[in-house]
């Protein structure tokens, strides 16, 4: 096999990703557009934004799982919980800074991430499948919102706020 730096681009994709990728970035930072693998550099790129995407999504789906649980395990709550359900929504609102086009997908993101979430929230629960919604209970606002956990039986009002923070 030729080595790597004298291969054509459109070969050099298939044996050695970061080469190309190295490659590719020196011929447009030298405005070499003979240099440039067109094909394979619009599909990483198209495969680019297609990622931003499903992380988002796969995030939502941490979050939604978390809330589910949340209001539907009301005995198990604890701040790792919490901190999970947290960290994902501070991981979505900078994903959505940086990629500021995603943020009108994120209803349709948290209807699409619904259904992944209620199994995985059945299967770490233990928990029926009838005993979450059929389809997402939360609003976008409620899923992205810090600070924001379902009490749907009402112990909160009933323990006082924040009363799974406190050992008996």
């Amino acid at each position: 096999m030729p080595s790597p730096i004298s291969m054509p681009s459109s070969e050099l994709y298939g044996a050695d990703l970061a080469a190309w990728a190295d490659a590719q970035a020196r011929a447009l930072r030298e405005e070499r557009i003979d240099a440039l693998d067109f094909d394979h550099l619009s599909a990483v790129v198209s495969e680019l934004a297609a990622e931003q995407g499903r992380e988002l999504q796969a995030r939502l789906e941490v979050i939604l799982t978390g809330l589910l649980r949340w209001a539907e395990q009301v005995d198990l709550r604890g701040h790792s919980w919490a901190a999970t359900i947290d960290i994902q929504r501070h991981r979505v609102e900078r994903l959505l800074r940086q990629n500021p086009s995603l943020r009108p997908a994120v209803p349709v993101m948290v209807a699409a991430a619904y259904p992944a979430a209620k199994a995985r929230a059945v299967l770490e629960s233990a928990l029926f499948d009838d005993s979450f919604s059929g389809s997402c209970p939360f609003t976008e606002d409620e899923v992205l919102r810090g600070g924001f956990f379902p009490d749907p039986y009402g112990d909160d009002v009933i323990r006082g706020e924040g009363w799974w923070k406190h050992r008996a």
